[in-house]
C-alpha cells in the first residue's frame, strides 16, 4: 500500500508522541507498505531522538510558519500541511491517509481535507483526547480548539481510540457517532526491550514529568520507605514542567541520597535502566488523561517484565490486574505498603514480571498494525 501519514509529534522531537508516531510508520514500512511523512518544519530545541528510518519511509518537512514557536505552529501548520497533501496526492496514488489526533495541534485537519477533496480512507488515531479543564482565557481558546477538532473527527472514515472509556468520551464531547470508532491501543516494540533482568532495588520512572502522572505522591513517602530498605533507589528518568517542583520537594525532605533524577536519557539506554529496576511507576493520579489508560512507558515496563504499581483506575485491566502483575494503590499509605511489600519479596517481583511480559505480547505493534491495515488493503 501507499499510505500518506500527517504527523505533528515525530522524530527529531522525543517524547512518548514521536515514540509511538514512529514506532507506527516503522511497523508499516517493516510490512511491507510505502509511507510518506508530511511533518511540519518546527525548530525543535530540546533533546532529540534520532531512531533509524526505513528504507520505506519517505519524510517531508513543510515549511511552518511562527516555527520557533511550537504552541503557535501546532496552530498555523495546517495550511502547508494541506498544500503540499494535495500536491502529493496528484503525484503519488495514495490507499490510505493516516494521522495522530491532539488537541494540541490542527494536522488531522490538513489530513481530513486532503482524503475530502481526493476521496481516500482517512484514519485518526486519538493520542490524547481532551485537555484538562481550564478557566478564563484559556477555557475560550479550548472552545474555538475544539470546534476544529470536531470538525476533523467527524471528517474521518475511522477513528483509532485506546479504549471503551476514550471510546466514550470522545463520541460524548466531539459529538462523533460510535459507528466509526475502533479501539486499537498503543503497542511496543517487544524485541527492543529483550534484555534479561539485571534486579536492583530500584524504582523507576520513565516519561515526561506532568502534575497528573503524581510523581510528588510517590517522593512523599520516600522517607517511609527508606526507614525499612535504606538502600533503596528512586530513579525518575526524563524531564517536563513539574521537575522544578519535584527537585524542591526531594530537597525539603533531604531524601536526595535516595532519588536521582536521571533527565533525559537516549532511547537506546532506556531498555538497560528498565531491566535493573524491581518496578515501574504508572500514573499515581486519577484525571480524565490518566482514567483507563495504556500508557507507552507502562508497556514498556511489562516488555521490561516489570512489576506495574498506580493508581486504582488510572490503568486499563489490559496492562494491569491487581495482584497478578503489580498493584492499584488506593492512597500514599497504601503506596508505601506495595512498594515495601516487592522490594522485600523478590520471589514475588520475578512472578509479577513474568506476568507482565506475558501480558504484554498481544501489544506487539506488528499485530496491531496488521490489523489495521487488513481493511484498507485493496483486494
Amino acid at each position: 500500500m501507499q499510505i500518506i501519514a500527517f504527523l505533528f509529534h515525530f522524530p527529531p522531537m522525543s517524547g512518548g508522541g514521536p515514540v509511538v508516531s514512529y514506532n507506527i510508520v516503522n511497523t508499516m514500512a517493516t510490512l511491507g507498505h510505502h509511507i510518506t511523512v508530511l511533518v511540519p518544519d518546527t525548530a525543535w530545541k530540546d533533546k532529540k531522538y534520532e531512531p533509524q528510518i526505513h528504507e520505506n519511509i519517505k519524510i517531508v518537512r513543510v515549511n511552518t510558519p511562527s516555527r520557533d514557536n511550537l504552541k503557535v505552529a501546532a496552530r498555523r501548520c495546517v495550511g502547508n500541511l494541506q498544500k503540499m497533501g494535495e500536491k502529493l496526492c496528484k503525484e503519488i496514488e495514495f490507499d490510505l491517509i493516516f494521522t495522530i489526533f491532539h488537541p494540541f495541534h490542527l494536522v488531522p485537519n490538513a489530513a481530513v481535507s486532503c482524503g475530502k477533496k481526493f476521496n481516500k480512507p482517512v484514519v485518526i488515531k486519538v493520542d490524547d483526547a481532551v485537555y484538562e479543564k481550564s478557566s478564563g482565557l484559556k477555557s475560550i481558546q479550548r472552545s474555538i480548539e475544539k470546534r476544529f477538532s470536531t470538525k476533523a473527527l467527524k471528517g474521518a472514515t475511522e477513528i483509532l481510540v485506546l479504549n471503551e472509556q476514550t471510546m466514550e468520551l470522545v463520541s460524548s464531547f466531539y459529538n462523533v457517532s460510535k459507528e466509526k470508532i475502533s479501539i486499537m491501543p498503543n503497542g511496543i516494540d517487544l524485541s527492543f526491550f529483550d534484555i534479561r533482568p539485571q534486579r536492583e532495588n530500584k524504582i523507576v520512572f520513565s516519561g515526561v514529568m506532568y502534575y497528573h502522572r503524581g510523581l510528588d505522591v510517590l517522593l512523599e513517602v520516600v522517607s517511609k520507605i527508606v526507614q525499612v530498605v535504606p538502600d533503596v533507589k528512586i530513579v525518575l528518568i526524563g524531564e517536563g514542567s513539574e521537575l522544578n517542583r519535584l527537585q524542591s520537594i526531594v530537597s525539603e525532605k533531604k531524601i536526595s541520597e535516595n532519588v536521582e533524577f536521571k533527565g533525559w536519557v537516549d532511547r537506546t539506554e532506556i531498555p538497560r535502566q528498565l531491566a535493573s529496576a524491581v518496578m515501574g511507576i504508572g500514573p499515581l493520579q486519577l484525571t480524565p488523561l490518566t482514567a483507563k489508560s495504556i500508557p507507552v512507558k507502562v508497556l514498556e515496563y511489562m516488555a521490561s517484565s516489570l512489576p506495574i504499581v498506580s493508581k486504582k483506575g488510572s490503568l486499563s485491566d489490559d496492562v494491569l490486574v491487581h495482584g497478578e502483575n503489580g498493584y492499584l494503590i488506593e492512597d500514599a499509605h497504601d503506596l508505601a505498603e506495595k512498594i515495601i511489600n516487592l522490594l522485600q519479596n523478590p520471589s514475588l517481583v520475578e512472578k509479577m514480571g513474568t506476568a507482565s511480559r506475558k501480558m504484554v505480547q498481544k501489544f506487539a505493534w506488528e499485530n496491531l498494525i496488521s490489523k489495521l491495515l487488513e481493511k484498507y488493503i485493496k483486494s
